[in-house]
């Protein structure tokens, strides 16, 4: 005799999709801690891999510099716990390791040296405190000696500039120190006759600025020592306005008993000048010519020469740039 089921009135559907969540969420946390005790115990196990690291080069002879391009990375095979590891392998920035040039030996030929990593691989694990070196790539350094030379070189600024309207710069670029010392091999040195600043540019300039720009690293740079890494540049900037002044045109180079007359006889020049010098500048500070003796036959204008102008103006047009003349006895 079957005995008939009764489903229990209290079991909704909301009370049955709660019991359903609730085993979902305990089958979950323990997935979850079964996990992390895996995780743990595998972290806990020492592993090997292979780990990059930049390097730096320590004690160079004072009077020699190293003349060839030495790896600036070596890649590392480390032994530790993947706790450790996992650290190294996450950190952005990683130890420079320090490979001493005392431990170079010398080739057959004068200057160069070579290096083996591995077998200072002490060295190299005594700089780290939690790993193990296994092995260095590469295996071999080599180091190519020339003799140190220093010599004072100019510096060119490589500044591109873009002034507002109305506003001009009043000199040139001023830098600060305008020389450098560079120091370095021998046949890299010689081949430099300056360096150069790092490209700005600066748009939309109003007022006088002074700002630090780096030196240029070119790829010759890179084995040279530089007395100064950046320089202080100063641009000064003022505003400008545009003003007109009308000259009479002198005739120079004629002949005694001629006369030149020439239509017009009087040239404008117009320029721009800073607001402060515009009250300084007057006519007595330009000179304004023809010359009789670039006469072209079968031509009837001569060019307008100006001969004379004030330093403090600048963008000069003069107008009309020919004339026309007519030679009388």
């Amino acid at each position: 005799m079957k005995i008939p089921f009764f489903k229990n009135s209290s079991d909704t559907p909301e009370k049955e999709g709660i019991r359903l969540n609730r085993r979902v969420v305990t089958f979950l946390f323990c997935l979850l801690v079964s996990a992390f005790f895996w995780l743990t115990m595998s972290l806990s196990k020492d592993y090997t891999i292979e780990l990059n690291f930049p390097v730096s080069y320590i004690n160079l002879p004072s009077d020699k510099v190293i003349s060839n391009n030495l790896p600036e990375t070596i890649n590392i095979d480390v032994k530790s716990n993947g706790f450790n590891l996992l650290i190294y392998k996450l950190k952005r920035k990683k130890e420079t390791v320090l490979i001493d040039v005392k431990d170079s030996k010398s080739l057959r030929i004068k200057n160069h040296n070579y290096l083996l990593t591995n077998s200072r691989i002490d060295k190299v694990t005594s700089q780290f405190d939690d790993i193990k070196v296994v092995k260095i790539y590469p295996d071999t350094i080599f180091l190519n000696f020339s003799k140190k030379i220093t010599k004072t070189v100019p510096v060119k600024a490589n500044l591109k500039l873009d002034f507002d309207k109305l506003y001009q710069q009043t000199d040139s670029v001023k830098l600060s120190p305008a020389f450098i010392k560079i120091s370095g091999a021998a046949d890299l040195i010689e081949k430099i006759k300056y360096v150069e600043t790092e490209p700005v540019y600066l748009k939309n300039i109003t007022d006088s600025l002074s700002l630090k720009i780096n030196i240029l690293k070119t790829p010759a740079l890179k084995l040279i020592d530089l007395s100064q890494t950046s320089v202080q540049a100063t641009v000064n900037v003022t505003k400008f306005t545009e003003a007109t002044i009308e000259l009479p045109i002198e005739v120079e180079n004629l002949p005694s008993g001629y006369v030149l007359k020439l239509f017009p006889d009087k040239v404008s020049v117009k320029y721009n000048v800073a607001f402060e010098n515009y009250e300084k500048i007057n006519a007595l500070q330009f000179r304004a010519v023809v010359d009789y003796l670039k006469i072209e036959p079968g031509s009837n204008k001569l060019k307008v020469q100006l001969m004379k102008y004030p330093s403090e103006i600048r963008s000069v047009k003069m107008n009309p740039e020919k004339v026309e003349y007519i030679i009388r006895k």
